[in-house]
């Protein structure tokens, strides 16, 4: 990904565009409407659509301008159209949280949304990047061979951390497993071909919430995601930890670490990751 593109507000899949989104609608979530007087509300009521709009147009609307603006436009005319019904649902969502003892519900409801956006923004990346890999290798011919055991290893071992929902489905295909690969270089990305006809994971589309991280030679902090596609594994790819970093260090690591060397996390509802084990 070039520096044009990490830094643009107008590519899901730049980093940029990640950090910006989560901590603008994580912002939005957290001031409460019941709280405000009518002018406020109103005002509330056109940012929460100008920035829902953005965001759809930029995630959803394609490439192109035109879609790109019919999308925003659609979907901030309906964020105004229906802000009472969400305004209502916002709240009695808060009440229920106070009532099970949540305190400061609204920084939970904000930090839940900022989680969302950021697993939004992690599988965009992780699809542009399939996208541009594909695309680089697109003259050369594909080719598969047996799952190389370090591979293996580290990506059973993210899939028995925690048991969560499809865990057992995708360590079946995972036992079945081979590699497609179109030359031998280390690009940072492991792509699976898995079996016709084996149980599909719950999500079908979903970057698996347990992470590996490790320190790469470069000192830096990497994780090691699993990403699954119509509820099949279909690519592993290590990354930056810190995605503000990753025009400096991406493209450093020369392999994959040992799974003795990694730590597992797991992804919690409040946007951050606890340590497992």
């Amino acid at each position: 990904m070039t520096n044009e593109k990490r830094y643009s507000l107008v590519d899901p899949a730049s980093p940029a565009f990640g950090v910006a989104s989560t901590a603008v609608m994580g912002a939005v979530t957290l001031v409460d409407p019941s709280r405000l007087d009518g002018q406020q509300r109103r005002v509330m009521r056109v940012v929460s659509a100008v920035v829902s709009g953005l965001y759809v147009g930029v995630t959803i609307g394609g490439k192109r301008l035109p879609l790109r603006a019919l999308a925003g436009v659609v979907t901030g005319a309906a964020t105004l159209r229906f802000a009472d019904t969400s305004e209502a649902i916002d709240l009695r969502l808060e009440n229920k949280l106070r009532q099970v003892g949540i305190q400061h519900p609204r920084r939970w409801m904000a930090a839940g949304t900022a989680a969302f956006i950021a697993a939004g923004f992690v599988g965009d990346r992780a699809a542009a990047r399939r996208r541009e890999f594909l695309a680089m290798l697109e003259d050369q011919s594909e080719q598969v061979r047996p799952l190389d055991s370090k591979v293996r290893k580290l990506v059973r071992g993210i899939l028995s951390a925690s048991e969560e929902r499809g865990a057992q489905e995708l360590r079946a295909q995972l036992d079945a497993a081979e590699e497609v690969y179109w030359d031998d270089e280390f690009t940072g990305t492991a792509y699976f071909k898995v079996p016709e006809g084996l149980p599909r994971a719950v999500p079908h589309n979903q970057v698996y919430p347990v992470r590996a991280r490790f320190i790469g030679p470069d000192g830096a902090s990497h994780q090691v995601l699993v990403q699954v596609l119509d509820g099949m594994i279909d690519h592993i790819t290590a990354e930056v930890t810190n995605q503000e970093d990753a025009d400096q260090v991406e493209g450093l690591l020369e392999g994959w670490p040992d799974a003795a060397e990694v730590v597992y996390v797991l992804d919690s509802t409040d946007g951050t990751s606890t340590t497992i084990g």
